[in-house]
């Protein structure tokens, strides 16, 4: 059976739960080329101050070896030389470049840090699953493709560098050092200013691209849709018997207030209103039970089982039904017939006491 076409968008539950598995939109390539533009930016900086460490850290040990008097001092201030001229630019550089990939990499995928990336999947040793996912799937292609486009454009970067500077470059031996270095920092510039902005457009690209194909693999089926709701609402017929429960003890806590009614009010079948009146409880006769039906019919039995008075009143009982609330005062509007109602009631009690 062929599988059902997923033609839905993802829902939200879906989306977060492949954030918390990690599967976010989020391109190497671009994250790599701001890192190297960030890195040369930096280095262009700091070049002049790491080409005169260089040259004086060259000139002084050059020196020292041509008059043999090169001794324990000399290479311990060397490498103390090396570290604050040489080394330490050499980090900034990196620690740049670095700095800008990881933002790049936290602002592409929202901030969304994912442990489960962390943890070993036994399923990523499956020989047959990961050879189908790099021989047979179009992710590979798409990597060569934007390999080739890199390469492609590194070798014409280059290229079109060198071959306007190929005169300079045979005569680049015959310049002092300081002239040699000058001519490095010029002709890389000319690289990477070639380099780097397609390189980005590039990353941009592939980042859309990104979005796009996560886009796709969350795209969901209507029978995935459905289990989805299935998961997240509870079983249908789970549902149904929580609400029937519900339901009865509602109705059981309903019955059991009948006890307290000093009065039924009925239509007489179809409605039935049960109300209590206690002049230091409330100002105005509550309501303590109400049903329709099958309910009003139960409420009638309840009331019976404790000798409490049933008075039929069509038009009050509806009118009560339709706008009184249980455990809530009655509306002023039925003051007046509930009165009469309960006036009926305290003077057959009386018969009945006397």
């Amino acid at each position: 059976m062929a599988d059902e076409e997923k033609n839905l968008p993802a829902s939200e539950r879906r989306i977060s739960k492949a954030r918390e598995e990690g599967r976010v939109a989020t391109s190497r390539e671009l994250s790599a080329a701001l890192a190297l533009g960030a890195g040369m930016l930096a280095l262009f900086y700091l070049l002049p101050a790491l080409s005169a460490g260089i040259w004086e850290l060259f000139t002084y040990t050059r020196a020292r070896m041509l008059s043999n008097e090169l001794v324990a001092s000399d290479l311990l201030w060397m490498a103390a030389f090396g570290v604050s001229s040489v080394g330490l630019p050499l980090v900034a550089i990196l620690a740049s470049a670095d700095a800008v990939a990881i933002a790049v990499g936290l602002v592409s995928t929202q901030f969304n840090f994912s442990p489960e990336v962390l943890t070993p999947k036994l399923d990523k040793l499956d020989i047959f699953s990961n050879a189908k996912q790099t021989f047979f799937s179009a992710t590979p292609w798409v990597q060569l493709l934007k390999g080739s486009l890199i390469s492609l454009l590194l070798l014409w970067a280059i290229w079109t560098t060198v071959e306007d500077q190929m005169s300079m470059i045979m005569v680049l031996s015959s310049r002092p050092m300081s002239g040699q270095l000058a001519f490095i920092k010029d002709i890389t510039a000319a690289v990477l200013q070639r380099t780097i902005p397609v390189a980005i457009a590039i990353g941009i690209l592939d980042f859309v691209y990104q979005t796009w194909k996560l886009d796709q693999d969350l795209m969901m089926s209507t029978q995935e849709m459905k289990e989805e709701y299935k998961e997240a609402e509870g079983d249908p017929q789970l549902r149904a018997k929580r609400k029937q429960r519900q339901r009865q003890l509602s109705v059981r806590q309903s019955l059991a207030k009948v006890a307290t009614a000093d009065v039924i009010v009925t239509n007489p079948t179809h409605y039935a209103v049960a109300l209590r009146y206690r002049r230091n409880e409330n100002a105005a006769p509550v309501v303590v039970a109400r049903g329709l039906d099958h309910l009003a019919l139960q409420i009638r039995q309840e009331a019976s089982r404790h000798d409490i008075m049933i008075v039929e009143n069509r038009p009050l009982a509806r009118a009560l039904y339709a706008h009184a609330k249980v455990d809530a005062a009655i509306p002023a509007e039925f003051y007046a017939p509930v009165a009469e109602v309960l006036a009926v009631v305290y003077k057959k009690r009386r018969r009945r006491a006397s």
